[in-house]
């Protein structure tokens, strides 16, 4: 990571980063559950890359798939527990793997 990178940015930081209003974020914070930014002692949101990156997602779901709002949580939903999935399979490969080695 580049020193000049930061790690948590503000609402309108984010807004500005990926070209939506703030209370879209706000909105969709209300509305997608993998959306949760971490509160300051102030109580303002602070973004992370990760946030930001669900945010990009559920923008890529509605502007450019033309989903609604529930269509875009359920597709979101779907894709976090496809790669939950994929990792698993890649653990039970790995152990397969190891026992394979060892016998």
């Amino acid at each position: 990571m580049e020193s000049n990178e930061k790690i948590y940015y503000d609402t309108n930081e984010v807004a500005e980063m990926v070209g939506c209003e703030a209370s879209a974020l706000r909105f969709w914070e209300k509305k997608f559950p993998q959306l949760n930014p971490k509160r300051d002692s102030r109580n303002r949101r602070r973004y992370t890359e990760r946030d930001i990156e669900v945010i990009r997602k559920i923008m890529h779901q509605k502007d450019k798939q033309g989903r609604t709002i529930k269509g875009a949580r359920e597709q979101l939903r779907r894709k976090e527990e496809s790669q939950l999935l994929i990792q698993r399979l890649l653990r039970v490969r790995k152990f397969l793997t190891d026992i394979q080695e060892k016998l």
